[in-house]
């Protein structure tokens, strides 16, 4: 979901002898109800097959020839170029919002892509009491210490911009920078 004009290169990229797994995901671009995936697992092929093998009960064959049919006739490209305009367009206007809306000590990192954004509060500032708050007004938002196996990032939090932007949405991010002006 890059916003530029050529998608950046992977680890995989880099891989001459077959180390690197590159895993992927039909869930975020196209069909999240779907659950599709895939590998290029490199000289670990025999293994990912095995491991699949064992973890797996049944597959959505009938969703996996969807998928296959969609990448073949070109569909999925096309899609992905809608997609990634749309998401550019959309990140750009949550930021307009943001920066009305929230307080000014607020940092915020511009990705190059994907469809959120990493949010950095002031020191003093708490992602999980901030997302129990947002709940209250139907905001979601995900806090930073989900993200670290050792509790950092306790003054952020990840906020989407994947919504088509509405007057929901602008008046969710007005009372999200009023409730992080309370903290």
């Amino acid at each position: 979901m890059y916003f530029g004009k050529t998608r950046p290169r992977t680890c995989k990229t880099f891989d001459k002898k077959g180390l690197v797994l590159h895993c992927g995901s039909f869930s975020k671009s196209l069909a999240p109800g779907y659950r599709i995936g895939w590998a290029a697992p490199g000289r670990f092929k025999k293994q990912v097959v095995q491991l699949k093998r064992m973890n797996n009960v049944a597959t959505n064959t009938l969703a996996q020839v969807s998928i296959a049919h969609f990448l073949q006739n070109g569909r999925y490209e096309l899609h992905l170029r809608h997609l990634r305009k749309a998401l550019h367009t959309q990140s750009l206007r949550y930021l307009q919002a943001i920066t009305e809306y929230f307080p000014e000590s607020i940092r915020i990192a511009r990705p190059q892509g994907g469809f959120v954004f990493w949010v950095e509060m002031e020191k003093q500032g708490d992602g999980f009491k901030l997302h129990k708050q947002a709940l209250k007004h139907n905001i979601g938002i995900a806090p930073g210490q989900i993200f670290s196996a050792q509790g950092q990032f306790h003054n952020y939090f990840r906020l989407s911009y994947g919504m088509p932007w509405s007057e929901k949405v602008d008046k969710g991010l007005r009372t999200l920078g009023e409730l992080i002006r309370k903290q």
